[in-house]
């Protein structure tokens, strides 16, 4: 009895895992893909989810044979062909791939010229950068600074496109006062790294997202063994509940699905901030480190006025 229990059990495990992967199953792109392979009927039944995903989902059979002009079996047949169930099970991809992509399926106006995007591109972030530097929390951004200018070690951790050359800034900005900074963005050295920590460390973790369950393994690490953690990420994120200390960086995503995102810039006005204030603090090793950075680069140079003085 045990046996056959434990047999079935694993059966409705492994039928369970199957019907999750092929929910997750990206139709949209199966549809871009197979087009042109597909019978005319077909075609027009694709081109109708393509540019109508909602309206498709929404309608009863009835409807969909109306608009579509074609029969009941058809789109039925439709639904196989492409690797669904029926009707119902082909709706239900849909609603998944929608609810991920819908942005990229609709239509919009891009500039129509070099000096719109010009313009868009820097009123974008004129505004994302006012944004941030009036909603930040200064009590948070003093507290950080605080535990920045007397940790011994910073870990910058991120993960992500723009999460992964933050930490790499974040490195640029502090090393050069005197403090002593190791970025990762492999979260599996984060993991490792995280272990390694003393009680003076502090991990500064970078998302955008505020949801990355990798950074927040590290956090959880981290703290585990008495080092400071800190987030820029969102407030109200799984990342920002995790650690010890939050600096919110809330900005809203770009509409624009072709532009870089603004939100860049108010992780950098944030990092920025912090940067300045422990420059401040820890001004006479600071002013140390930066002189010695200037000699060495000034001295190399032909020129030794074309670095700038902060950099």
């Amino acid at each position: 009895m045990t046996l056959k229990r434990s047999s079935t059990i694993t059966v409705t495990r492994a039928a369970t895992r199957t019907n999750d992967k092929a929910r997750a199953q990206d139709i949209l792109a199966k549809l871009v893909d197979t087009r042109e392979a597909l019978s005319k009927s077909n075609r027009r039944i694709t081109d109708a989810i393509l540019s109508e995903p909602h309206r498709f989902v929404e309608l009863p059979i009835e409807e969909l044979t109306t608009w579509l002009n074609v029969s009941a079996p058809t789109i039925t047949r439709f639904a196989r062909t492409i690797g669904c169930d029926g009707l119902k099970d082909l709706k239900l991809k849909i609603m998944g791939s929608v609810r991920v992509g819908i942005h990229y399926l609709e239509p919009m106006t891009p500039p129509a010229s070099i000096e719109e995007v010009a313009e868009r591109v820097s009123k974008r972030a004129q505004k994302t950068i006012d944004d941030v530097s009036h909603g930040i929390d200064l009590s948070q951004a003093s507290r950080v600074v605080d535990l920045v200018s007397h940790c011994t070690t910073l870990y910058a951790f991120g993960g992500g496109g723009v999460s992964s050359w933050l930490i790499e800034e974040i490195q640029n900005r502090f090393f050069r006062l005197g403090i002593r900074v190791i970025p990762c963005c492999d979260h599996q050295m984060q993991f490792m790294l995280a272990a390694t920590v003393d009680k003076q460390d502090l991990v500064l973790c970078c998302s955008l997202t505020g949801e990355n369950s990798g950074l927040e393994r590290a956090v959880s690490v981290a703290r585990e063994y008495g080092a400071t953690t800190v987030a820029l990420a969102p407030s109200n994120s799984s990342l920002a509940t995790a650690v010890d200390a939050v600096l919110a960086v809330d900005s809203p995503p770009d509409d624009d699905i072709l532009s870089p995102s603004s939100m860049r810039y108010a992780y950098l006005i944030a990092i920025d901030i912090i940067a300045y204030s422990v420059a401040i603090a820890r001004n006479d090793t600071g002013r140390e480190k930066l002189r010695r950075l200037k000699q060495q680069l000034a001295t190399s140079r032909d020129k030794p006025d074309v670095q700038p003085l902060c950099d």
